[in-house]
C-alpha cells in the first residue's frame, strides 16, 4: 500500500469501524447541538451543522460500498474543520464552544492517512490559532486573551502528537502483522507444493515399483500381491479365479537371429495384445523374460476355457 494516498483491505476495514464510530457517537451530539442552534435561530452555525451531519453520513455510506479514492472522506473532514474554525470564531464568553475543536485531531488521525492527517491537523490549529490572535470584537469573532490562546494550542498540539504517534505505531505494527502473514502464507504455499511434489513422487515410485517398464504390464511382485489378493478374496466370496501361464516358443532364436530390440518389440506386441484381449478386471503381468500370466477374475476353468481358445487363436493369427 503507498502509505499516505490509499488504502489497503485490512485499512479500509479499519477506516470504516472508525468511521462507524464516529457516525453513532459524533452525528448524535452535533444533531442535538443542531437542534440547540434552531431553537436559538443562528442559522449560519445551523447551518454548519446540518451540511456537516449530511457530509459525514454520505463519506461513510462510500466507505461501506468501499470506495477509497481522496473523495470519499474529505468531504467530511473539511465541512466538520470549516465547522470547527466557526466555533472558535464564535465561541461565546466562555470559549466553551471552542473546545469542539480537540476533537478535529482525533477525527485526522483515525480517517485521513498519518502524514496527511498530522498536515491537516497542524494547518487546522495554525488557523485556530490565527482566529484567536488576530480576531476581536472589530471583526465581529470573539476575544481570547494571549495566555488562553497559548493553552489552547499547546492542548491540540499534545493531542495531535498523541494521536499521530500512536497511528503510526498501530500502522507499523499492521505493516509488520501484514508481512508475517504474507511470509507465514507464502511458507504454506511452499510446504503444500512440497507435500504435493512428494506425493506424486510416491505414486510414481509406487507404479515404478509394480510396473514392468519394457511392457507396461504388472511385475512379478506386484503380480503375485494382486493375486494373492484374488484368491483369498474367491475363498470369501467366490467364484475362482482361473491362472493361465504363457510363455513365448522359441524366443531365444528370435533374439539370436534378430536381436534383442526385436525380441522387446516382440513381448510389447504380445502386452498390447493380451490387455486388448482380456477384461480390464483381468490381472496381467510379466513374471519372467518371455513369460506372462494371466488370472480371469471371477472365472472358473469351465468359464474360461472358451477365453483361453479364444486368446490363444489371437496370438497365433497376430502378426
Amino acid at each position: 500500500m503507498p502509505h499516505d494516498n490509499t488504502y489497503s483491505t485490512e485499512q479500509l476495514l479499519h477506516a470504516h469501524q472508525r468511521a462507524k464510530v464516529f457516525v453513532f457517537i459524533g452525528t448524535p451530539l452535533l444533531s442535538g447541538f443542531g437542534l440547540l442552534t434552531l431553537n436559538h435561530r443562528e442559522w449560519p452555525l445551523f447551518l454548519l451543522i446540518a451540511t456537516s451531519v449530511a457530509m459525514i453520513l454520505v463519506s461513510y455510506m462510500a466507505l461501506r460500498r468501499g470506495f477509497t479514492g481522496p473523495f470519499t472522506v474529505w468531504p467530511a473532514i473539511a465541512t466538520f474543520t470549516t465547522l470547527l474554525l466557526y466555533l472558535v470564531a464564535f465561541s461565546g464568553q466562555e470559549h466553551g464552544r471552542a473546545l469542539w475543536f480537540f476533537s478535529l485531531p482525533v477525527l485526522a488521525g483515525m480517517m485521513l492517512p498519518p502524514r496527511v492527517g498530522a498536515l491537516w491537523a497542524g494547518l487546522s490549529i495554525a488557523a485556530a490559532a490565527a482566529l484567536m490572535l488576530l480576531g476581536g470584537p472589530e471583526f465581529g469573532t470573539s476575544a481570547y486573551s494571549l495566555s488562553f490562546t497559548v493553552r489552547f494550542v499547546i492542548t491540540a498540539v499534545l493531542i495531535s502528537v498523541g494521536m499521530f504517534w500512536s497511528e503510526m505505531a498501530l500502522r507499523r505494527y499492521q505493516d509488520a502483522t501484514a508481512a508475517q502473514k504474507a511470509a507465514t502464507q507464502a511458507e504454506s504455499a511452499r510446504l503444500k507444493a512440497e507435500i504435493a511434489r512428494r506425493v506424486s513422487l510416491e505414486q510414481d515410485l509406487r507404479v515404478l515399483a509394480s510396473t514392468d517398464a519394457l511392457t507396461g504390464l504388472v511385475n512379478r511382485r506386484a503380480f503375485m500381491e494382486r493375486f494373492s489378493h484374488e484368491l483369498a478374496r474367491s475363498q470369501r466370496h467366490g467364484p475362482s479365479p482361473t491362472l493361465i501361464i504363457l510363455d513365448i516358443d522359441h524366443f531365444k532364436k528370435i533374439n539370436d537371429r534378430y536381436g534383442h530390440p526385436a525380441g522387446d518389440a516382440v513381448l510389447a506386441h504380445l502386452a498390447q495384445l493380451l490387455r486388448a484381449s482380456l477384461r480390464n478386471v483381468d490381472i496381467v503381468g510379466r513374471i519372467g523374460g518371455e513369460e506372462f500370466a494371466v488370472v480371469l477374475v471371477e472365472t472358473n476353468a469351465e468359464m474360461a476355457t472358451p477365453v483361453i481358445t479364444r486368446l490363444l487363436e489371437r496370438i497365433r493369427k497376430a502378426r
